[in-house]
């Protein structure tokens, strides 16, 4: 809700969002293996981003005496194991 002098970091990256989006056309990227690419890179980077999401929200000091249960702890552990599985399986097979 806020203007472009108060969030020029959210309107900077609409922007260069735009431009790239704009000269990935101009430059004849197919989109659909973009997309393709994108989502892989996104596959890869994920359990990093659950390993990261995992030790924050177990953190008593950070969670403010609130974190999540064991029950979730595993759950989060066993997706952030198989997804790393997966992303090795993907490059030995």
């Amino acid at each position: 809700d806020r203007g472009l002098r108060g969030a020029r970091a959210f309107y900077f990256i609409v922007i260069a969002s735009t431009v790239l989006g704009i000269a990935l056309d101009f430059l004849r990227v197919n989109a659909v293996k973009a997309l393709y690419w994108s989502a892989v890179i996104n596959g890869l980077l994920a359990p990093f981003l659950l390993v990261g999401i995992l030790i924050v929200a177990s953190d008593r000091k950070i969670m403010e005496g609130q974190p999540i249960s064991r029950l979730t702890r595993a759950i989060i552990g066993a997706t952030a194991a198989l997804m790393f599985a997966a992303a090795i399986g993907m490059f030995v097979l």
